[in-house]
């Protein structure tokens, strides 16, 4: 889970890396009403979602008011990257936050090969007001929560797994206001989220939280580009 305000900072690093495609523009009305239609191909079946558009409440975590149930019912799988992070932020040994096998952390044959340890059936940064130890450098999966992007084919209602080209071409398409080829990109939240209570987003906002929900998701690679 993340603030508004880390939102607008990774955000605009987003924006940056994405060049001068967009000469400042931020057009996504005209891609509204697509995004409308493919959700509505697909919304009785992700009745736990809701598609996020411009002018929806934006997102502050509240912690007090939220179960951690994902910190709770999950296990998070991190990468050395990752690890490295946490491991510089807590000034701790990996072996102390990560499920670890006589004494050395487990290192699985996976993208993500390890796994943030466990305290008393929860995530071991877990704190007893339901907040995050270590918020600012939380794993790329933490930080994707509560969003997700979903590429949806409008002719068949189907969700798809684009190539990573036809991906970034669809979200450029859909920033810039041009016509969306292919599947169309949805930006969902997660209803049982108490954290979208936030002032309406604005167009330039939710470009930049589609763009860095897509990097996280995705990998920084597949940044769609100017």
């Amino acid at each position: 889970m993340r603030s508004p305000a880390s939102v607008r900072s990774t955000g605009a690093v987003a924006l940056a890396a994405l060049g001068s495609g967009y000469h400042g523009r931020v057009v996504v009305a005209a891609g509204t009403a697509k995004q409308e239609a493919a959700w509505a191909l697909i919304e009785e079946r992700y009745t736990g979602y809701g598609l996020v558009l411009p002018g929806d409440p934006s997102f502050i975590c509240q912690a007090e008011r939220c179960d951690a149930l994902c910190c709770r019912a999950y296990s998070v799988a991190v990468n050395d990257e990752e690890v490295e992070r946490l491991a510089a932020a807590t000034t701790f040994p990996a072996a102390r936050f990560l499920e670890c096998e006589d004494g050395e952390p487990i290192n699985l044959p996976l993208e993500r090969p390890f796994v943030l340890g466990r305290e008393d059936d929860h995530c071991v940064f877990l704190s007893q007001d339901r907040s995050c130890q270590q918020y600012a450098a939380r794993p790329d999966t933490c930080q994707l929560y509560p969003h997700q992007i979903l590429f949806v084919n409008p002719s068949s209602g189907r969700v798809m797994q684009p190539s990573p080209a036809e991906q970034q071409q669809a979200v450029h398409a859909l920033l810039a206001g041009d016509p969306v080829a292919g599947s169309v990109p949805l930006l969902l939240r997660h209803l049982e989220c108490p954290g979208f209570t936030g002032p309406p987003t604005n167009p330039a906002d939710w470009a930049a939280l589609l763009r860095v929900t897509y990097a996280l998701q995705w990998g920084d690679e597949a940044t769609p580009g100017g």
